[in-house]
């Protein structure tokens, strides 16, 4: 009988300090006054490095023309494709959308992200693409050589590991020509081409 009657009591004091603590936390979640008024400040947000702030004249929408190269994906096949880019995620991404237009000789029309960024700390630029067949690729670049930036990247193709080495060159703040190339059998093999206008 003690036994019980000490459990009760001991249950009694638990019930009542955790209906103590809950008032507390009660009050300690609904300040007055002042308190009540002001709310957290955001945290500050970083500034994109200064390199990736001159991706700004690729903003903008793009209209594409080109080709997709004979490959283990299929034939070769014009292309046609709307590209939008903007500066993003706190400016430090150059985020582009690449959308090519269904037509007789492209039934089966890709869709594609990238992400571009300066990394300050290795002195590279990187690359994130990822696409509408199950494709991505991760890779960098060194540096831009006059207008023209030559990516280095790894990743998936038609559920295989692949190479992938693509070119952009700048032809003018509206024009630019894009080339990809994949590495087949230990050679760099020509994969698609397209120009660019804004």
């Amino acid at each position: 009988m003690r036994m019980r009657s000490t459990a009760l009591i001991g249950g009694a004091l638990l019930a009542a300090a955790s209906l103590c603590l809950a008032q507390a936390a009660g009050k300690a979640a609904k300040p007055k006054g002042k308190a009540a008024a002001s709310k957290a400040a955001p945290a500050p947000r970083m500034a994109g490095d200064p390199e990736t702030a001159k991706l700004t004249t690729l903003e903008g929408t793009w209209h594409c023309t080109g080709r997709q190269l004979a490959s283990p994906m299929g034939p070769e096949h014009a292309t046609e494709a709307t590209v939008t880019a903007k500066m993003d995620l706190g400016g430090h991404w150059l985020v582009s959308h690449y959308r090519e237009t269904k037509t007789a000789a492209n039934a089966m029309p890709m869709e594609g992200d990238e992400y571009w960024t300066y990394d300050g700390a290795e002195k590279k630029w990187d690359r994130v693409a990822i696409d509408s067949m199950g494709g991505f690729s991760s890779g960098d670049a060194k540096s831009w050589v006059g207008d023209t930036i030559t990516w280095s990247a790894e990743g998936m193709m038609g559920g295989k590991k692949s190479k992938f080495r693509d070119t952009f060159t700048k032809k003018s703040d509206h024009e630019l020509v894009y080339k990809g190339q994949m590495e087949s059998n230990g050679k760099w093999v020509d994969a698609w081409e397209t120009t660019c206008r804004k």
